[in-house]
């Protein structure tokens, strides 16, 4: 259970961190403002966001240590990351 907590709150502060970035860059805009209306609409929601980091670095982790349970941590990790926006 300890592990499955540090990764979450690891996942939630890397997540929050490029989010950050990604805003900071001008990229979130770009996309709001080039992207499809989908793309438009995803990328004006910090929860939209900070599911699909989530999911995508949990992934990353997956693939880097093979543990099966990194699939669940987008579940608790994205309201953390939210917050922290």
């Amino acid at each position: 259970m300890k592990e499955f907590i540090f990764y979450v709150i690891l996942v939630a502060m890397l997540a929050a961190f490029v989010l950050t970035l990604l805003r900071k860059w001008g990229v979130i805009e770009w996309v709001q403002v080039h992207g499809n209306d989908f793309f438009a609409k995803m990328f004006s929601c910090d929860f939209c966001l900070s599911w699909w980091a989530g999911v995508i670095l949990s992934v990353l982790m997956l693939i880097m240590t093979g543990n099966p349970v990194l699939l669940g941590v987008p579940f608790c990790s994205t309201m953390i990351t939210r917050v922290l926006l």
